[in-house]
């Protein structure tokens, strides 16, 4: 599966993207073994960011420490070893609190919703053989479901997108870290 499959037109898009010095399946392993409590900047980020909904009551699931492949905070849609895990659900971030729960929606629902007040958002984290390594690169891209909500989301993001694109770089590095380390140990 393709991000294109899920969301293939958008009003926002991050893409970020490290060549590392070991094999698809090693990075792959490392990708899904990083875990949050390795990563000070995404647990920083996560904790000022989803402050208000857990002070609500909501979102204690994600508190405790897991891989960061696994606290992704939109679904996982499909999931290709060692090649590519792709993500997709719809949100409404910008709201204090999180906003209504998200329906869970596969990637051909999710393709088609258009329900006013929300915004679609896809991830992926593609691996691709490169220069006897491998390119690890993420993408993000959102849609918003109308103008009202195009304009909302927008002064949201422009107070959250320089994090996100932290949190992904910061991500990519651990696993770089990891995988490389793994590689060297085995040769």
């Amino acid at each position: 599966m393709e991000l294109d499959d899920v969301l293939p037109n958008s009003h926002y898009v991050t893409r970020q993207s490290r060549w590392i010095d070991a094999p698809p399946d090693v990075v792959w392993d490392a990708l899904h073994s990083v875990r949050l409590s390795g990563l000070p900047v995404t647990l920083a980020l996560s904790a000022v960011r989803f402050l208000p909904v857990l002070l609500s009551g909501k979102g204690f699931g994600q508190l405790h420490d897991r891989p960061f492949i696994e606290a992704v905070p939109i679904p996982r849609l499909s999931s290709t070893e060692p090649e590519s895990v792709v993500f997709g659900g719809v949100l409404q971030a910008w709201r204090l609190r999180g906003g209504e729960e998200s329906p869970p929606l596969n990637a051909e629902e999710l393709a088609g919703w258009i329900r006013p007040g929300w915004v679609k958002a896809a991830m992926d984290f593609r691996l691709t053989p490169s220069r006897g390594g491998t390119e690890l690169s993420s993408e993000t891209r959102v849609l918003a479901t109308d103008p009202d909500t195009r304009r909302r989301f927008a002064l949201y993001w422009k107070v959250v997108q320089p994090g996100s694109t932290a949190i992904r770089w910061e991500v990519l590095t651990a696993v770089q870290v990891k995988a490389e380390a793994r590689s060297r140990a085995a040769a």
